[in-house]
């Protein structure tokens, strides 16, 4: 199970009712609030990471400018690790490709929580089909949701780590020949 990152502080911060902040708690946003964050930011990457930051912590912007820059850089460097993981980094356990369990459970769109998700490789049937999307993001959509059975609402609401794990596998079936998979599962 994943357990969220915790910085100690070196310089404490206080908070509105003047009460100290001694550590500051890091979770993995999801692929939604970045992609939102993202398209907010699109011109100025220092208030991207900033916001992301702000998003990753529950920092108020007034309690993430009184950090130090040596606490701010902490922060900022593991909410970046979080941000360009992939959820079989972060875990402990043994990662199956075929059924990759989530980092972070997510909520079904049918009210159920999913722990994991069975993906499949595309066909060309599938591919050509995604080829008809005007744009990249769309094409990434309807490939990841065909792949792996999720909807758009549900990708929004994978973590970044789970999004980058599934993205980096799509990757391999896109690019990847057919023995490349087969090295990787055969038991020698």
């Amino acid at each position: 199970m994943f357990e969220p990152k915790t910085h100690s502080l070196v310089w404490s911060i206080e908070d509105e009712q003047n009460q100290p902040i001694q550590t500051i708690q890091i979770q993995p946003i999801t692929m939604g609030q970045h992609r939102n964050l993202s398209k907010t930011h699109k011109a100025d990457d220092t208030k991207l990471l900033r916001a992301c930051i702000i998003e990753s912590t529950s920092l108020t912007e007034t309690l993430l400018k009184q950090l130090v820059t040596p606490d701010y850089t902490s922060v900022q460097n593991q909410v970046l690790e979080l941000i360009n993981t992939t959820a079989s980094q972060l875990m402990e356990d043994e990662f199956d490709n075929a059924v990759p369990a989530l980092l972070i459970p997510i909520q079904g769109d049918d009210g159920q929580e999913k722990t994991s998700y069975k993906l499949r490789p595309p066909t060309v049937a599938t591919t050509d089909l995604m080829d008809t999307y005007s744009n990249e993001w769309e094409r990434t959509i309807f490939i990841s949701s065909s792949c792996s059975g999720f909807s758009q609402a549900e990708l929004e609401r994978l973590s970044l780590p789970d999004w980058n794990q599934l993205q980096e596998r799509l990757i391999d079936f896109l690019e990847q020949p057919a023995d490349y998979f087969r090295q990787k599962t055969s038991k020698s």
